[in-house]
């Protein structure tokens, strides 16, 4: 079984020296939760885009991180990996952004 981009994401930020990494979903809106002493906030996002975009660097998809909250040295942020907002396929209704009317990448 392959591992979802959360898991890669938890094991490239364990990599990376963070510790008790955990993605907890509430409401349909996953939540990423990491202890980081020492760390600033424009660090530790910087460290979570480095470990979020090798997986993805083959994807059509993006990701989006919010801070949310700290509570002595435990991070909270909102992440989650996004596909994009343009259609990806032809409906047959003859719409004006068709896929099929795009000139090729």
């Amino acid at each position: 079984m392959s591992e979802s981009l959360e898991e890669k994401l938890i094991r490239r930020l364990g990599a990376l020296g963070y510790r008790d990494v955990e993605v907890h979903i509430y409401a349909g809106v996953p939540f990423l939760y990491l202890c980081a002493p020492k760390e600033t906030l424009p660090r530790l996002t910087s460290s979570i885009r480095r470990a979020a975009l090798p997986p993805i660097r083959n994807h059509e998809l993006t990701f989006e991180c919010r801070y949310v909250r700290r509570c002595k040295n435990r991070w909270v942020f909102r992440f989650r990996f996004r596909v994009p907002d343009q259609k990806s396929f032809c409906c047959g209704n003859r719409c004006s952004d068709c896929i099929l009317q795009r000139p090729w990448r």
